[in-house]
């Protein structure tokens, strides 16, 4: 699931303007890790290591919540704890909401005035009596069925949602249409098209102890944001996570086409919960190949590209390949790591040299350098990201680095090598 901060959006004083620039050339936002000084969850009272404990932490809940959800009913979803923030405007006239953005849910939804049950934010709720552009759904619509929705009112003509969360959160609420709009890193304003459809939470409950509104479904199913904006950018995005917390970017439309020297690209799925997938082939270490076999119950298996997971999760059997023959590559001794979070460290002191990993999709082979495969946990520590789960995600730490565009139209995934500081 990205965390990503847009910056302040208006109301486009031209709306056609914002439309040709979508449609032409693209647009490009801001993005913002949630641990960066410029994000409105920043800790100053957190070192750099409990900042990277803490985001392992979310990734591994992350992760199991991700194996429930695929094993389990699919009107569930993952925790909304995501990495990246996200802020839009909404209403007219416009009002700021920071939700937390998912690849992981579909559905976009805030906090609304008046709230019944909400958790406590600083900044103010969303009011939609308030705003010209405010509209229900209605029950017994394709709308209210995307939602998955169920009557509510006095004549049972409205259609109310329900989100519920692995961790017991949810948010409860009416499905809702509304203008939405955000400012491209040109400071042009972008008026999304039409009405974007959203919930409007009365009841929520969860671990939103930051400041954060709600959640901006990033997903591929038809009422993401990603989906409903397609009209302007002909389904296409792409991002460029950048080391540590620096500021990168997103672009959309033909500003988020990846094209080049150096890339690869890899047939994408996309599930019915909204999940993007890739076909796991293969495995390297230095020019030791590990196939995904039988063993795993077929000759491929799927692995979801996730940017709200730091660490890269592979079938046991596979992980478990990949730390040995790491660790006989390296010839230094493996320390622990001091808060168990990951299995093969080493001390910085002792100058490792680790091979290149080289991920093979199918029809793409992906090289990942050491500032991929390792994450620095302390001062001297440095561990391997990669952890063993049964359900394979491709986490953003193996992402850093590279720019990565999703078609969703030719159902393609890009990957082209790049210093994301400089995007």
């Amino acid at each position: 699931m990205i965390t990503f901060v847009l910056f302040h959006a208006l109301i486009c004083s031209t709306f056609s303007l914002c439309l040709v620039e979508a449609k032409t050339d693209g647009f490009s936002i801001d993005i913002i890790h949630r641990d960066s000084p410029q994000s409105p969850s920043y800790d100053p009272h957190l070192d750099p290591w409990e900042r990277v404990e803490n985001s392992l932490r979310r990734s591994s809940i992350r992760a199991n919540h991700l194996a429930s959800l695929i094993v389990g009913p699919e009107a569930k979803t993952f925790s909304s704890g995501g990495e990246f923030l996200m802020k839009l405007s909404i209403g007219t006239p416009p009002l700021e909401i920071v939700g937390v953005a998912d690849t992981g849910s579909d559905i976009i939804w805030t906090q609304c005035q008046p709230c019944k049950n909400c958790y406590k934010k600083k900044d103010p709720l969303f009011a939609p009596q308030n705003s010209s552009t405010y509209r229900r759904v209605l029950y017994n619509t394709n709308l209210c069925r995307a939602f998955r929705g169920k009557p509510w009112g006095q004549n049972k003509t409205i259609c109310a949602y329900e989100v519920r969360y692995e961790d017991y959160s949810h948010s409860r609420g009416i499905a809702s249409t509304e203008k939405f709009t955000m400012r491209s890193t040109s400071g042009q304003p972008i008026s999304l098209p039409n009405n974007i459809a959203f919930g409007c939470g009365y009841d929520n409950v969860g671990v939103y102890n930051y400041d954060a509104s709600g959640v901006i479904g990033l997903g591929g199913t038809s009422i993401s944001l990603i989906n409903q904006m397609s009209s302007l950018t002909g389904g296409k995005f792409s991002y460029c996570i950048a080391p540590k917390t620096q500021s990168s970017k997103m672009h959309f439309g033909a500003k988020a086409i990846v094209s080049g020297v150096g890339v690869v690209s890899a047939k994408m799925q996309i599930s019915k919960n909204g999940f993007y997938k890739l076909k796991l082939k293969a495995l390297s270490v230095g020019n030791k190949r590990f196939s995904v076999s039988s063993k795993f119950l077929c000759s491929s298996t799927d692995i979801v590209i996730d940017s709200g997971a730091v660490v890269t999760y592979l079938p046991r059997n596979l992980y478990a390949s990949l730390e040995a023959s790491m660790e006989k590559e390296i010839g230094q001794l493996p320390i622990a790591d001091p808060r168990g979070n990951l299995r093969l460290c080493y001390k910085i002191s002792d100058k490792i040299s680790p091979p290149i990993v080289t991920i093979h999709f199918s029809h793409a082979d992906l090289k990942l350098e050491m500032r991929n495969t390792f994450i620095q946990v302390r001062d001297n520590i440095i561990c391997l990201a990669f952890s063993p789960e049964y359900e394979p995600i491709f986490g953003s730490k193996a992402q850093e680095n590279f720019l990565v565009g999703y078609d969703l139209r030719k159902k393609t995934v890009y990957f082209k090598p790049t210093d994301c500081t400089k995007q």
